[in-house]
């Protein structure tokens, strides 16, 4: 026999009728095998529990025990048995009575073995649809069964972000039969340490593989201290719902899953612990809590854990960087003085690291951005805004703030008064080189005239001190130091071609032909005849 074959038992007090319809027919060819007969309902019964046929036929009537009688033990024990009868025109009612108990069908006698197979064959079909329906149900019932831990993260997630009538919540809950109990739940949230720019060079599927190896140390760790569930919710952070047993407490089982985690794999994890709570339609209280206690790592970097009742604070009304501050920060970032820039934000910081309460993260970032914004506004006085574009949008960047920690917002700000105090410094370079080199040209066209600091400095819209440190900054000698170097060649250049002193001494600005020869032999060394002597006359 085949294994998809269908059986089959005849019982008939009839040996001829047993033979002829065991037989006579090759039932094999319908993928249909006898499995045995007997002559009485007794037997038949034994023979039924023995083979557990899918088909019988039998006589309405016979010894021992009949055919309503049989049908009904037959159907209570295999329901989808089909039970046909042999019944003779006088048993009719007999028949209908059967036919309610559960039987298939049935063949009044006289009958032919065409209408046996007939009857047969109606019943073969119908096991064929129930067994096709029953691997569909089947099928089903296993995708749901794989599904369910799916289901139960989707509701838990759902339930994390939205608070509904508990009545409702506990339908649902006892549906996707969650292996948690209703009360006394918490939450924690755990968060992959620096997860996006670790994993930003490596391969999805290693990624996968990674977050997949975390998730499992996280179930086997709070599995050994509580009854929990473990779900993905972005990707780099996790989720536990959990069920506190007596003995271990919250904080020592995430702590636990910080230390495996580090010892385990590459990586380590912060981790936010919400409060427990008394009804489950209160988990988004939990949860709020976790996510709250979680943004705390921003003071330490990662790799601990913060518990929702460590960061509860009154509102803290202290001012951690105060107008003068504010000021001197941005006096130093207009005078481009970057290391004074550093050093005041270094302070800044220092005041939150060492207050006896940490205000929340979200205080520090915006405080971040207020300083960034006032950084940028003192910028565009002095450089065009198409030269600072790179700085501003890096301000504007909000995607780095997911999980930035306090040493890397001061880092942040630090890097962004250093870019701001150097382009200011470049710019302040390139316009005074445009200044003093405009008040160069000036200088050498008017040797005749009486130059001077003040002067020069009213030309191009300076004060007199600072034009002059801003000339000898960018020439590298003081402003009448290059007057007069500027004057000592002309007059070179104008004796070598035969020049009059005293014509000379009106063209550099002397005047007198007396005191342009003291001052030439001054910074020459010579006198201008000697010098004209010396230079024409090719001497060395």
């Amino acid at each position: 026999m085949q294994t998809n074959d269908w059986k089959m038992c005849v019982i008939d007090d009839i040996v001829a009728v047993i033979e002829g319809i065991s037989k006579s027919v090759r039932w094999s060819e319908h993928g249909i095998h006898v499995v045995g007969t007997a002559t009485n309902g007794e037997d038949g019964l034994r023979l039924i529990e023995e083979m557990s046929p899918d088909i019988i036929i039998t006589d309405i009537r016979m010894p021992k025990i009949d055919g309503l009688a049989l049908t009904e033990r037959v159907k209570a024990k295999y329901p989808n048995c089909k039970i046909i009868f042999i019944t003779g025109f006088t048993d009719f009612e007999y028949a209908q009575q059967a036919l309610k108990l559960g039987a298939f069908d049935f063949i009044a006698k006289p009958f032919s073995l065409a209408e046996i197979v007939e009857a047969v064959l109606k019943a073969k079909l119908v096991l064929e649809e129930e067994r096709s329906e029953a691997r569909k149900r089947w099928q089903l019932e296993q995708r749901v069964k794989t599904s369910i831990p799916m289901l139960q993260q989707e509701f838990l997630q759902l339930l994390l972000h939205h608070r509904g009538e508990e009545e409702n919540i506990l339908k649902r809950w006892e549906f996707l039969e969650i292996p948690l109990a209703k009360e006394n739940l918490t939450v924690m949230v755990l968060e992959i340490d620096n997860f996006e720019e670790r994993c930003l060079h490596i391969p999805v599927q290693e990624a996968e593989l990674l977050r997949f190896a975390l998730q499992n140390i996280v179930e086997e760790t709070v599995s050994a201290y509580a009854t929990c569930i473990v779900f993905r919710e972005t990707m780099e952070r996790f989720v536990t719902v959990f069920n506190e047993k007596e003995g271990n407490s919250s904080m020592e089982i995430a702590e636990k899953c910080c230390q495996h985690i580090a010892m385990y794999t590459r990586f380590t994890v912060s981790i936010g612990l919400g409060l427990a709570i008394p009804r489950i339609n209160e988990l988004a209280s939990s949860y709020d809590q976790a996510v709250a206690a979680l943004s705390y790592h921003f003071y330490t970097g990662g790799n601990g854990v913060f518990s929702y009742n460590e960061v509860i604070t009154t509102d803290i009304r202290r001012i951690y960087c105060s107008v003068d501050m504010e000021k001197e920060l941005l006096y130093s970032i207009r005078s481009g003085n970057s290391e004074k820039a550093s050093e005041i934000i270094t302070h800044i910081f220092a005041e939150f690291m060492s207050a006896e309460e940490m205000p929340e993260p979200e205080y520090v970032i915006s405080l971040y951005y207020e300083l960034a914004y006032m950084m940028i506004r003192v910028l565009l006085e002095i450089v065009a805004q198409e030269d600072a574009i790179s700085i501003l949008q890096s301000v504007r960047d909000r995607s780095m703030l997911g999980s930035i920690s306090m040493s890397k917002l001061k880092g942040k700000l630090q890097q962004l008064s250093q870019l701001c105090c150097e382009l200011i410094e470049r710019s302040r370079a390139s316009a005074a080189s445009s200044i003093i080199e405009e008040s160069v040209h000036y200088i050498r066209s008017h040797l005749h005239e009486d130059l001077s600091v003040q002067s020069s400095a009213r030309l191009v819209h300076l004060s007199g001190s600072y034009f002059a440190n801003l000339f000898k900054k960018t020439i590298g000698m003081t402003f009448m130091q290059f007057v007069t170097q500027e004057r000592m060649e002309l007059a070179k250049n104008r004796l070598l071609a035969g020049h009059q002193v005293q014509e000379i001494a009106y063209a550099t600005g002397y005047g007198d032909r007396r005191y342009f020869s003291e001052v030439f032999k001054k910074h020459i060394g010579m006198t201008p005849s000697e010098f004209r002597t010396k230079y024409m006359s090719g001497e060395n």
